[in-house]
């Protein structure tokens, strides 16, 4: 028996979220029968996190045991004939059997990807948030600043989230514009349930002046997710890369 370390890739708009649930199929769902038609045995996999529903991933990692002769690099070829075409295994490889997905994460980045536009564009719809007039980046990213560093993000928590402790570290938040494309890379030690998409929707909110840099000084203070800005929609939320 072997423990293997796997990272995945999909889009998440026809799914309830990576973890199973009883209200939809989840991505979850699909790779364990995927794998089990493809290593011919039930297989349980184990993510770094979940990722909600309508949210993508370039670079999910999971972990899983298996007793199999395939060798590692053949794995996402063996794996991927089995799954649809939104979700696909990118690599494959033998780890320590002490190795954990989950409880060993170091470091996340989530990139949320915005365009500005006068106009809708159907073809950035699907996988890009629209904005109609163009935020003031400056301010954006001096408000960025503030979240960097160890906190307590409970203010930046949807409800329904089932975090005992709401203390997180983001070491960076870099936002760029190419054109009329904006991107938003958060990079945290962990996160909590919306909390990149909380982020993203007070720093809109900054860019256009509704808010201020000391509102959100005073909302990370007061743990009151009224204090906050708005949620952002999942489907221009991408998990990017998980260090171990």
């Amino acid at each position: 028996m072997k423990r293997y370390l796997c990272v995945v890739q999909y889009i998440g708009k026809n799914y309830c979220g990576f973890q199973r649930q009883d209200n939809g199929i989840s991505i979850q769902q699909k790779i364990e029968e995927a794998l089990e038609v493809g290593l011919k045995q039930k297989i349980e996999i184990f993510a770094s996190g979940r990722t909600d529903a309508g949210v993508n991933a370039l670079a999910q990692t999971i972990h899983f045991d298996a007793d199999i002769s395939i060798p590692e690099k053949n794995i996402p070829f063996a794996i991927n004939q089995f799954l649809p075409n939104d979700i696909k295994f990118l690599s494959a490889k033998v780890v320590n059997d002490n190795f954990n997905a989950r409880f060993d994460v170091k470091k996340k980045t989530y990139v949320y990807h915005i365009y500005v536009s006068p106009v809708e564009l159907p073809v950035k719809n699907e996988l890009s948030y629209w904005l109609k007039k163009q935020p003031d980046l400056n301010k954006m990213k001096e408000c960025a600043k503030i979240f960097e560093g160890e906190h307590n993000f409970k203010a930046f928590m949807s409800a329904g989230g089932q975090s005992k402790t709401f203390v997180r570290k983001i070491y960076s938040i870099k936002i760029k514009q190419k054109n009329d494309d904006i991107s938003v890379e958060v990079t945290g030690n962990g996160f909590l349930y919306n909390m990149v998409r909380i982020i993203v929707g007070t720093l809109i909110e900054v860019g256009y002046g509704k808010k201020t840099v000391r509102d959100v000084q005073t909302a990370l203070k007061s743990e009151n997710r009224k204090n906050a800005g708005y949620l952002v929609p999942p489907y221009a939320l991408f998990l990017k890369s998980v260090k171990y």
